[in-house]
């Protein structure tokens, strides 16, 4: 195999013609030599590795990087939506309408220039049942923006009059596409047509609130709200059910720092069919009640359980690995040298791991994802 590249590269063959004819021999031993490195040995050795569930302390780690497009000053990690470790999806917030979508393709991170479909908008979350066939939602002006990507192109779905923001996105056992946002908007796509609804909170306008995030597990939907300024503090919701008929499952209030916090009002994440919520204070398990899973001394903003002993959670400055006895602290891996980096997304099967990341203070962040097999 070696021969065949270097007879391939007419550089060398014509380097090789100017040696003596006596010294030939050695000449090409030392190119073949060096050829092994520059055809990496590192990619040699893992994929000769047996394919095994490792800790994230065993796997070999590569870092990728994404930068902003143009003149854009910031890029920041949203969500992130994995169908197969050579087959991911990132969403991200930027100051222009440009590299909000990013796919991974096994090799590298391109940008899915939805602009270029679609115009102006922003975008807040994915979710779909592939990379042929997926929806994403946000805003744009005053109006909540939905659109879908059928592997080529982004058509943008006409939600006209439709006031507000959708801010997360979720796919049900049956395959509808949920997605919520401000004013209490529900809605659902039945693969034929989107639907809304808003959630009724009792003595409260719609514009007070807002379902800041929305998971689907168990057969059952969850989404968490949101008030805004409630009593010089904050109030949060958690409800369950489905379109047209919605259930209070609980409540708290945070006034000081006294206040006693039930769940991770940041964020929810579904893995291995558990729902997680993640906030300040740590790492909550829902399972007839909010239970908490880790209590974390800031805040976490994702994780993804690939087995009940292997759990990865991301944070402010912080990534920790679950592994079915201790919580560890694995940032080390990652040799960051910067304070306060954040750790905005994490996904694991075991075998594979993905965790997307950030320089809170840097003036243009790049988005770092660091991939582990």
């Amino acid at each position: 195999m070696i021969l065949i590249v270097l007879i391939a590269n007419m550089n060398i063959f014509h380097l090789v013609k100017e040696v003596p004819k006596m010294k030939r021999i050695f000449f090409l031993i030392a190119v073949a030599v060096l050829a092994c490195f520059s055809f990496s040995c590192k990619e040699s050795i893992t994929d000769s590795r047996p394919r095994i569930i490792r800790a994230p302390q065993d796997m070999i780690w590569t870092a990728d990087t994404i930068k902003g497009i143009g003149t854009a000053t910031q890029l920041i990690p949203d969500n992130l939506l994995v169908f197969a470790p050579n087959d991911a999806w990132l969403t991200c917030w930027s100051d222009i309408a440009r590299g909000l979508i990013w796919h991974f393709d096994g090799k590298t991170w391109n940008e899915s220039n939805i602009q270029a479909d679609v115009g102006g908008m922003r975008i807040n979350d994915i979710a779909g049942y592939s990379s042929n066939d997926l929806w994403t939602c946000g805003y744009t002006g005053d109006e909540i923006f939905l659109a879908h990507y059928n592997g080529r192109n982004w058509e943008k779905y006409n939600t006209t009059g439709i006031k507000g923001e959708l801010l997360d996105m979720c796919k049900d056992a049956d395959g509808n596409i949920w997605a919520s946002g401000r004013n209490g908007l529900v809605m659902k796509y039945d693969k034929t047509k989107w639907r809304s609804n808003v959630i009724k909170i009792p003595n409260l306008d719609p514009e007070q609130y807002f379902n800041k995030c929305i998971r689907f597990v168990n057969n059952e939907m969850y989404i968490s709200i949101s008030v805004k300024g409630y009593n010089n503090g904050n109030k949060y919701y958690f409800v369950g059910g489905t379109i047209d008929n919605w259930k209070l499952l609980d409540s708290m209030v945070l006034v000081n720092p006294n206040s006693i916090i039930k769940w991770g009002y940041y964020q929810f994440s579904v893995s291995n069919n558990k729902l997680y919520s993640m906030g300040i204070g740590g790492l909550w398990n829902y399972e007839s009640g909010w239970q908490r899973k880790y209590n974390y001394s800031s805040a976490l903003f994702d994780a993804w359980e690939a087995s009940k002993d292997y759990i990865l959670t991301g944070g402010d400055d912080d990534i920790e690995f679950f592994n079915g006895s201790s919580w560890n602290n694995i940032k080390s891996i990652f040799k960051i040298t910067t304070p306060n980096y954040r750790f905005r997304n994490v996904w694991t099967d075991g075998y594979e791991s993905m965790i997307v990341g950030y320089d809170v203070f840097d003036l243009k962040p790049r988005i770092i994802v660091w991939r582990g097999n």
